[in-house]
């Protein structure tokens, strides 16, 4: 479908329409022989997502079958002195058509004793009785409050002031105001926080005349065409499986229209409030806070760390906690959101080394669980505070990096902590993946329930980037496992040029969740086998093939021991490409889809190439030299001592005033290296962990080995005095 057949409704509302029913034409369709027989109404003061659902409605309609309908708004009974006075836009009812669909709440739909009540997070009724439809659920329009900037620009122009005046002293950013009107799209005249029942209502029932969006744009689009379209018998009521549906490009101040489209087509839900993340940030970063309060950051080598982009908190800093607190305070009384973040700034990953933090964490568990109990404490306390002001506001935490892992020591979460957990999906089904991602899929989803049991809420999941691309095995599984666990689901998506970036290659995904997000108990095999039968018509069962081979071996694509994997993927492919008219849509689809595997291709050639600039430094030895060699930091065997390589600056190639040599030694299955660093004379040696895989180990001295091969950039090695790597 064309973009340009969604104007605005004002044109509409405001015309008159004559129509002429031939007396053949029976009353109980909506189109017949390809003429209209009903007519779309709506109140005559309309919520902006009511316009917009007629507008879809009347434009698929025509697509489908060539009729257009009328969009007329309700008649209000004339006033008793002023007896059959028409509104110009409103037709007399001689000339009205005989069959009516009614979107939205309005005098008409409360007489059939239908309403919106009980109808949340996009929830919607679907009702026809003789010659109407009703096609109805919440609509309120959002109304923004408090101080928000309207355009990119606008905050740092106009608003910053006013912001500061309300704060006083305090030195506070403000995520919510700063982007506020990032979420609204002039265009399409919504907010992404608008409640949209009654368009879900009506894209449901486009859906049900087989209306499918599974891409965004309009080679994403399958349209059937017919001349008749039925009233159907319908009464239901249908409530969404998650109340969070969101993605990244909610924002749709930024977003491509098309984009925005599809995401409403496919029914997502952006409720006001759940979008801050990494919360304490706010607070944390301004200068003033780190030159005036250095206690409320972490202490590392005996420093306080409130430099860099992020600084990392102490979380033991009473000073912090009450800052915290005092400024959620304030953000919720200004804007009444539901919910609000209370997570560390992003790269916090290392505990504060003062007296009060000491023992807070547990350095023996797994590396994403190493803060837990210290991080988790402190949203608890933050949790507890805001209680009893707001009993009726959700702080969120976020399970993340080094705390992860459900706590330890905390039996149950306070009763108004949510839980988020970031890339609570695994991104890849086979088992040898559980080292580079973390958690077997059946430990995965453990977790997930284990952290459902330490708090009286749902819990959210979140996506970064939403996985890997085309897993749709993975995200079947998952979804249908988690009902009574999750209230929704968050995702980043991959971006381009403020959409959904590769269209073809990318969607799929999406378009699986957003369907799932609403039935988990939906057959998925079912919905697949539709989805590759229209999407890629007589390339189906190949680009299925292709799919299935891709979301097992994706993590493999690429590598240099597996070119072979890689390799039999993109013949799969081709079978594919093979196999659909290149002019057809489905010819078109495909190779779209190629572009999401250019540097995949990219990569074989180079991996079939190989690489002949790879610096070399030949270390070969002879075996006996190195059957006694001990790995203990010394460098006393013969073998260590020749041809000896010395460091120089990078940059000028001269001598350093702290040298650095180095000896490389080979075996047939082994590379040997040995380092000898120089320092200040008498200065002692840093090292900041003695745990291995510790992004501590940065903080103080470290070697890194930086290895090119003839397939990858290189692999990077970091190793401290104290041994760790």
């Amino acid at each position: 479908m064309m973009n340009n057949t969604l104007g605005t409704l004002a044109a509409s509302v405001l015309c008159l329409f004559v129509v002429t029913v031939p007396a053949a034409l029976a009353e109980e369709n909506i189109v017949k022989d390809g003429q209209p027989v009903a007519e779309i109404v709506i109140s005559e003061t309309p919520e902006r997502a009511v316009k917009f659902a007629a507008k879809e409605l009347q434009a698929y309609i025509k697509e489908i079958s060539g009729a257009s309908l009328p969009i007329v708004p309700t008649f209000v009974a004339a006033d008793k002195e002023k007896p059959k006075i028409l509104t110009a836009h409103y037709p007399p009812d001689e000339e009205r058509l005989p069959v009516r669909i009614y979107v939205g709440e309005s005098s008409h739909t409360e007489k059939l004793g239908l309403n919106d009540t009980g109808l949340e997070y996009g929830a919607y009724r679907m009702k026809s009785g003789k010659e109407w439809l009703a096609l109805l659920g919440n609509d309120t329009d959002f109304v923004p409050v408090g101080i928000w900037a309207r355009t990119r620009s606008h905050w740092t122009q106009e608003v910053e002031k006013e912001w500061q005046e309300a704060i006083g002293d305090k030195a506070w950013l403000n995520p919510i105001g700063a982007k506020l009107g990032l979420n609204y799209n002039k265009e399409l005249d919504l907010w992404s926080h608008d409640q949209k029942g009654s368009l879900n209502a009506t894209y449901a029932f486009l859906r049900s005349l087989g209306v499918r969006w599974y891409m965004p744009g309009e080679l994403g689009e399958i349209v059937p065409q017919m001349k008749d379209i039925s009233i159907p018998a319908v009464d239901k009521t249908v409530v969404p499986f998650c109340k969070i549906r969101k993605t990244s490009y909610s924002r749709y101040g930024i977003a491509q229209n098309g984009e925005i489209r599809w995401s409403l087509r496919t029914g997502l839900n952006d409720p006001f409030g759940y979008g801050t993340y990494h919360g304490m940030r706010e607070f944390t970063r301004p200068a003033k806070n780190r030159k005036n309060h250095p206690e409320w950051y972490a202490l590392y080598n005996a420093k306080r760390a409130a430099d860099g982009k992020t600084p990392e908190p102490c979380l033991s800093s009473e000073g912090l906690l009450k800052e915290n607190v005092e400024y959620l305070r304030f953000i919720l009384d200004m804007y009444g959101v539901e919910a609000i973040s209370v997570w560390p700034d992003d790269g916090f990953t290392r505990m504060c080394e003062c007296e009060e933090c000491k023992g807070k964490d547990n350095p023996a568990r797994d590396a994403r669980g190493r803060l837990s109990d210290y991080v988790w404490d402190y949203v608890n306390r933050v949790a507890k505070e805001i209680e009893k002001t707001h009993p009726d506001k959700m702080i969120i935490g976020g399970a993340y990096s080094a705390y992860w892992l459900p706590p330890e020591k905390i039996k149950k979460l306070n009763a108004n902590v949510m839980v988020h957990v970031v890339n609570a999906r695994r991104r890849y089904p086979k088992s040898t993946a559980r080292k580079a991602y973390g958690y077997s899929p059946e430990e995965r989803l453990n977790l997930l329930k284990e952290w459902a049991r330490l708090t009286d809420n749902k819990i959210i999941t979140f996506m970064n980037y939403g996985g890997a691309a085309n897993t749709p095995g993975i995200i079947a599984k998952d979804l249908t496992a988690l009902p009574g666990y999750i209230i929704g689901e968050d995702m980043w998506v991959a971006h381009e040029k403020g959409g959904l970036a590769r269209h073809a290659f990318n969607h799929l995904n999406y378009y699986l969740c957003s369907r799932l997000w609403w039935d988990p108990g939906m057959d998925t095999e079912q919905l697949l086998a539709e989805y590759y039968e229209k999407f890629y018509g007589p390339a189906a069962g190949e680009m299925k093939a292709f799919i299935d081979f891709y979301e097992i071996h994706q993590q493999e694509f690429g590598t240099v021991d597996t070119a072979d994997v890689l390799k039999k993927g993109l013949e799969l492919f081709d079978a594919a490409k093979a196999k659909a008219d290149p002019a057809s849509s489905y010819g078109k689809r495909i190779a779209l889809f190629e572009k999401g595997l250019k540097n995949f291709r990219l990569r074989y050639k180079q991996i079939s190439l190989g690489r002949d600039d790879v610096p070399e430094i030949r270390g070969k030895a002879p075996a006996r030299s190195l059957e006694n060699l001990k790995i203990d930091g010394n460098l006393n065997e013969e073998v260590w001592k020749s041809s000896t390589k010395h460091l120089v600056d990078n940059q000028t190639g001269r001598k350093v005033a702290f040298p650095t040599k180095f000896r490389l030694c080979a075996d047939s299955q082994n590379v040997y290296v040995g380092i000898v660093c120089t320092d200040k004379p008498g200065e002692a040696l840093h090292s900041t962990t003695t745990r291995n895989d510790d992004p501590a180990i940065w903080e103080g001295d470290y070697v890194d080995l930086l290895i090119e091969t003839q397939s990858n950039s290189y692999y990077q090695i970091s190793i401290n005095p104290a041994g760790a790597v």
